[in-house]
């Protein structure tokens, strides 16, 4: 009971609470989520479904469900994409749609560099049915809109080669403002991502890569995932992370010669709302050659 009161402190603390974009954990072979720039970057056609479960066992916590396709076009210069997510916390239902384009230059020899535009419809809506007030008259519920649908735009750029990548994105540029009842604060503040991994295969039969995926919004702490992942046997990726040093998670992944991926994170988390092993994400991947120039070969991001 109090983990759910203290959820919903923090979800329904409306004159300063802003949204923040829904948590996720396996950026490993799909990046558009936060950063457009990410579109085609793997010279294939690439579809990926994921679902998660963050705190188990505690009532309202989020639940999220990401669908994405992407696709490189005209000699894998020109990238196309898509991604819808769902995200619900509690009271709150957070619907978001973009489209993706992203343009690919070759910098150096073998070096990409790709510039990425998302724009999109973002819809958070409140459920305040679910809510029990001591005061059934509280003007501030009473006269509450029920949520918003707003316009967004973002940006990103992607470097890479098949020894590492670094992405920088704002996949959301604009801030919101709203109104609950007699109260006007941000219901969304921009966030800012940095990605970057390496490439290591001087090992006879393994393939290391280190990661980092970076957050930073208004008004909230900067979070940071920091890990390793191994190929083994060039077609398991198994892996360890952390947040902050505050969760450990492990990944698993199964990435099969005809272009599927099955993918696991679970984590160990330890905060003020839960602890223990309780948070899953699962997702399912194909990679398709439906255009000329495409090749489906081994992905390491």
């Amino acid at each position: 009971m109090k983990k759910t009161l203290y959820l919903l402190l923090v979800i329904l603390a409306h004159p300063i609470y802003a949204q923040r974009d829904p948590l996720l954990s396996q950026y490993q072979f799909n990046q558009l989520p936060v950063n457009p720039a990410y579109a085609g970057v793997n010279d294939v056609a690439s579809f990926d479904l994921q679902y998660r479960s963050q705190w188990g066992g505690v009532e309202g916590a989020p639940t999220t469900v990401l669908l994405s396709g992407h696709s490189s076009f005209f000699q894998n210069q020109v990238g196309l994409g898509f991604s819808l997510v769902y995200d619900q916390v509690g009271i709150n239902t957070n619907t978001d749609f973009n489209l993706t384009y992203a343009y690919e230059l070759e910098v150096a020899s073998d070096v990409t560099l790709s510039f990425g535009l998302q724009t999109g419809l973002m819809s958070l809506q409140y459920d305040f049915n679910e809510l029990t007030l001591e005061d059934p008259t509280d003007e501030d519920f009473i006269n509450a809109d029920d949520g918003f649908t707003k316009f967004n735009v973002g940006t990103g750029l992607f470097l890479s080669n098949e020894r590492f990548y670094i992405g920088l994105s704002i996949p959301r540029l604009l801030k919101v403002q709203e109104d609950i009842g007699e109260n006007t604060g941000e219901r969304y503040n921009q966030h800012y991502y940095f990605t970057g991994g390496l490439i290591i295969d001087q090992l006879s039969s393994i393939v290391l890569k280190p990661y980092v995926v970076t957050r930073i919004s208004e008004g909230a702490s900067v979070s940071a995932d920091v890990g390793v992942n191994a190929l083994f046997a060039d077609l398991i990726w198994g892996g360890l992370f952390t947040r902050n040093f505050e969760t450990i998670g492990v990944n698993t992944f199964l990435n099969l010669n005809n272009g599927l991926r099955i993918g696991y994170t679970g984590e160990l988390v330890s905060n003020d709302l839960s602890s223990g092993f309780n948070t899953h994400e699962v997702s399912l991947g194909i990679d398709l050659e439906l255009f000329a120039n495409h090749v489906v070969a081994r992905r390491y991001y």
